[in-house]
């Protein structure tokens, strides 16, 4: 009896393996049909480069001793025709390398998986999606000097796919061991470090490919599956048995999240919005969803685990099953319930635009749509989406800088209601989380979300480079008090009625310093920016502002906050650069000191721009009584004068000054 139970679970093993190999196979062809052709060999390649170490390939890393090797050769790897193709369009002077294969296959296999995860192979798979690797290794077969050697290769491979292919790539170099006690180092970059073990964990096995090498074991227990049951079925594998305990890794258990995590979650994906707000947006929701059905619910993973083991009863459905769809449909049946119109909304309006599908432009004659435009065309039906809607999210390039502005706004006020619902709802609640890493996080929220006294806020930004300016218009009105009001609007808009177009305006301020300040810190103009002055009856010339403009990139450009170094968000604030700029808006005639702007920026990310005289004295402590003292730069605009009022400005104080012109 007992021996018909052991086959009986072995067989059902064997048909749940057959399941996860067959999804997989699917997500990879999904993954290639997705990518540009072009691009293509490259999910060849990056595999053989990890699977061998030659001189003549990139990723080579010379081993220094006997003692200490290079760890590389992925279990389970094999060399077929479609890798050496690929290889012969990436490196065609190599070819007879990949002939004579067996001169540089490796005989180790140090590597126990490669696995990528995210979005590739998913309806949110762009052409710019990055390659979010696990590399998957047993950490105590290698000394730390050999994975050190291991990362060089690694990193050494993301440089090249990144020069030679414009494709971001990162190798998370995974140690099993420590992976399955949810050990994810620390928060940092592409880390997340403690902030949300578990979620990753989560992220991982809901859209894991496995690429080459061991599959994770956690696929073949049943979705409901106790930590008990699950050691148990792995406890009855063997080696070369069926299915053989070595096709597998073990990389933990998951029954359910923590709700423990689920601040510093919320917080790692405020802070992720700052770069990717449409992915960070969908992720955020998908936190209150798992608060909301925290006693109920099952994890996502387990859920989609269910729709794989169970694809053999709906044959060809297995095609049909894709982790972000499962995922949007979660938080469309949350919000539905329990949330209000416009939420809805911003999720379906940022899902549609993640996934960059482009349904108003149509097939060419014959072509038959992906698998990726058969799920987003059903969702915009569903939605009531007529061609004119989709029109516009798919010229989103085209929209004024208003419609862009607001659609980033409305964006980030969803992202802070979810974050304040949920860190209302675990008030009280003991949170796991490292102490350094809660600190490096709040930081930088505080940097980027924070207000302070007279500093220069972020915009919070939906897009990256489609809110840069190449032209930009600056206008000037003086208000009845004597006030001026400085305006900044996209484009040309220069126009003999005086009227501009207000739905291209950018931003406004009390002067043109601040002004100009904001804009280059929201990555909205650079250097490359041809500024139009509208209207100039002021002593501040379009030269002028070129100028400021200038100095303004090269000593303050603009902060990406997530890329902040963490060992400068641990240490107390301190002044980087400061820059004084004297006599800007003033008449160029008077020989004197009359008007002093102060702009400094800090080791947080953080610039500040202060107005007066005495502004120098009052940071006199920050910029001398510190060690390294920060760079000092002074800058007075041109005319007849300037000399004498910058020989004025550096006789009035003891701090030493470089000066800009």
């Amino acid at each position: 009896m007992v021996e018909q139970k052991s086959l009986s679970l072995q067989k059902n093993l064997t048909i749940r393996l057959l399941r996860v190999l067959r999804y997989n196979k699917s997500r990879t062809e999904r993954a290639l049909s997705l990518l540009p052709f072009e691009n293509r060999p490259l999910f060849h390649v990056l595999p053989f480069l990890i699977h061998v170490n030659h001189p003549d390939l990139p990723g080579y890393v010379e081993s220094p001793s006997n003692d200490v090797l290079v760890p590389f050769g992925i279990n389970n790897y094999s060399f077929r025709k479609d890798i050496e193709m690929a290889l012969t369009r990436c490196f065609p002077s190599l070819q007879s390398l990949f002939t004579d294969i067996k001169s540089i296959w490796p005989r180790q296999r140090c590597i126990d998986s490669l696995v990528l995860m995210g979005s590739i192979g998913t309806i949110a798979q762009t052409d710019t999606s990055d390659f979010d690797y696990w590399v998957c290794v047993n950490g105590k077969q290698f000394s730390p000097q050999s994975l050190d050697l291991l990362t060089q290769k690694l990193r050494a491979i993301e440089q090249w796919a990144d020069k030679k292919w414009g494709t971001e790539v990162h190798f998370f170099l995974s140690d099993i061991e420590k992976v399955k006690q949810n050990d994810f180092g620390v928060a940092d970059g592409e880390s997340a470090g403690s902030a949300q073990a578990l979620f990753l964990k989560a992220e991982f096995y809901s859209t894991n490919i496995v690429v080459a090498g061991k599959v994770p074991f956690w696929w073949l227990t049943p979705e409901k599956s106790t930590i008990k049951q699950y050691d148990g079925i792995l406890g009855n594998l063997e080696k070369g048995g069926s299915p053989d305990l070595d096709w597998f890794m073990d990389l933990g258990h998951l029954e359910k999240l923590d709700a423990g995590e689920l601040f510093g979650a919320a917080i790692w994906q405020l802070g992720k919005a700052m770069d990717s707000p449409f992915k960070s947006l969908l992720k955020m929701a998908k936190l209150e969803v798992y608060l909301a059905n925290i006693g109920s619910e099952q994890p996502l993973c387990n859920t989609l685990k269910k729709h794989v083991h169970l694809g053999s009863d709906a044959p060809g459905k297995v095609t049909d099953i894709d982790p972000y769809a499962l995922m949007f449909n979660e938080l469309i049946t949350h919000y539905t319930a329990y949330g209000q119109p416009e939420d809805i909304l911003i999720l379906q309006q940022c899902l549609y635009l993640k996934c960059g599908c482009s349904l108003s432009q149509p097939l060419y004659e014959g072509e038959t749509p992906n698998f990726k435009r058969r799920i987003m065309a059903a969702y915009a039906k569903s939605w009531g989406w007529s061609r004119k809607s989709l029109e516009h999210l798919d010229n989103i390039q085209q929209w004024n800088f208003n419609e862009r502005v607001q659609l980033s706004r409305r964006i980030h006020r969803f992202l802070l209601k979810c974050y304040r619902r949920i860190s209302s709802q675990l008030d009280g609640q003991t949170q796991i989380m490292d102490e350094k890493d809660m600190t490096v996080l709040g930081r930088r929220l505080s940097t980027f979300y924070g207000k302070k006294h007279n500093k220069v806020e972020f915009l919070r930004r939906a897009f990256d480079e489609s809110l840069y300016c190449p032209t930009v218009t600056i206008a000037v009105r003086t208000l009845k008090n004597g006030d001026e009001i400085w305006t900044a609007y996209a484009g040309d808009r220069l126009s003999k009625s005086g009227i501009i177009d207000e739905s291209q305006k950018i931003s406004q301020a009390s002067n043109a310093v601040a002004l100009l300040v904001w804009c280059v810190a929201s990555r909205i103009m650079d250097t490359n920016t041809k500024i139009h002055l509208d209207y100039n009856y002021c002593e501040i010339s379009e030269l002028d502002l070129n100028d400021l403009l200038k100095h303004l990139c090269a000593l303050f450009p603009p902060v990406r906050v997530s890329a902040l170094p963490r060992e400068n968000l641990l240490a107390p604030e301190r002044i980087m650069t400061c820059m004084a700029l004297v006599n800007f808006p003033t008449l160029r005639q008077k020989p004197t000191v009359e008007d002093v702007y102060v702009l400094y920026s800090t080791t947080w990310g953080e610039t500040f721009l202060k107005h007066g005289a005495d502004m120098l004295d009052s940071l006199w402590y920050e910029l001398s009584e510190v060690s390294p003292k920060p760079k000092c730069y002074v800058m007075v605009p041109r005319g007849n004068q300037q000399s004498r009022i910058l020989g004025e400005f550096l006789e009035s104080t003891d701090l030493t000054f470089s000066v800009v012109h």
